[in-house]
This record gives C-alpha cells, sequence and structure tokens, in this order.
C-alpha cells in the first residue's frame, strides 16, 4: 500500500508538470529526480475504491515545483490513476524551467484525464512565464497533441487575454 500510494504521489507531480507545458521552456531537468514532499492537514486513502484525497492546506514540492491547493483528489480504481483533480481559491503551481524563467499557474480547479492526456483549468485560470501570460476562464490542453482551446466552453461571454513579449528585439 504505502508503494503504490508513493507512485500515486509522483503521478501528482507529473500532473502538476503538465500545467506548465504548454509554455516554451521546459522544467529543470534535475526536478524529477528529487524526493518529493507533501504536507496537508489530512489525508485518506481508500484502496478499495481506489482514491486518495489530500485537503486542507496541501502542499507539495519536488525540486523546483511548487503546488499550493485546498484539496487534491486522485482516483484509481484497479491501481490505474484515471484522473486527477486539485481545487484552491486559487490553487497555485509555480516551477523554474531549463530557461531561468519562473512558470506559474493558477486557477480555481485543474483536472488531469489521465487517458485522454487532457489537462483542464477552471475559474480565473492563467499561465504565466517571465512577463508572458495566457488567462481565461477555462483552458483545455491536450499533452498528447499540445491543442490548446480556452474561453468559457459554454457560452462564449469568457474572454481570452494573452500577453506576449518579442524574445529578438529589432536593433
Amino acid at each position: 500500500m504505502y508503494m503504490q500510494n508513493l507512485i500515486l504521489i509522483r503521478n501528482i507531480v507529473v500532473f502538476s508538470t503538465l500545467l506548465l507545458f504548454p509554455l516554451s521552456s521546459s522544467a529543470v531537468k534535475s526536478d524529477a529526480s528529487q524526493p518529493v514532499s507533501i504536507d496537508a492537514d489530512s489525508v485518506v486513502f481508500n484502496k478499495s475504491a481506489g482514491t486518495a484525497v489530500y485537503q486542507g492546506n496541501v502542499s507539495i514540492q519536488q525540486g523546483t515545483l511548487k503546488i499550493h491547493a485546498a484539496r487534491i483528489e486522485i482516483n484509481a480504481p484497479n491501481n490505474k490513476i484515471v484522473r486527477i483533480t486539485a481545487t484552491g481559491n486559487p490553487l497555485t503551481v509555480e516551477q523554474r524551467m531549463d530557461s531561468g524563467k519562473l512558470a506559474k499557474g493558477r486557477a480555481k480547479q485543474m483536472r488531469y484525464l489521465v487517458d485522454k492526456k487532457r489537462l483542464i483549468l477552471s475559474g480565473n485560470a492563467l499561465l504565466s512565464q517571465g512577463n508572458d501570460q495566457f488567462s481565461s476562464n477555462y483552458i483545455e490542453f491536450s499533452t498528447l497533441t499540445g491543442a490548446l482551446k480556452a474561453g468559457n466552453k459554454k457560452n462564449n461571454k469568457s474572454r481570452v487575454h494573452a500577453v506576449f513579449h518579442p524574445t529578438n528585439k529589432a536593433k
């Protein structure tokens, strides 16, 4: 049971790194070999249901990767992770990139659908790296194809806002 929980924890870290994937640089490579540290007010593992729920001021750190959420739930029926959900008001993620820039993410909810390789951020979602940022009430990203959709999925009243700074300035 302990080893299965460690595997679930490592998948949380993978999920969080995927949040930062749409941004141009890659995460510091040494982060993946660092130990994972998790603090929470409580945790409930239910092996028969295939769930793990960390609740209350959840803080996860692995190298430069830091995640803060009110709650993180892992659904893994038959020991196969199918969905990871994090919530907060807001929840935050940050990680140093190989470029030296700090990548940050924020939303009220993040869901990662493992089989579909789909990351969904909802509720005042924001992704930033350095001075560049992308925000919307809803952001959906395919880690398989790299496709990104944003805006309000139901009624198109939500706006998408992006700010990109030029990387090669004219002389």
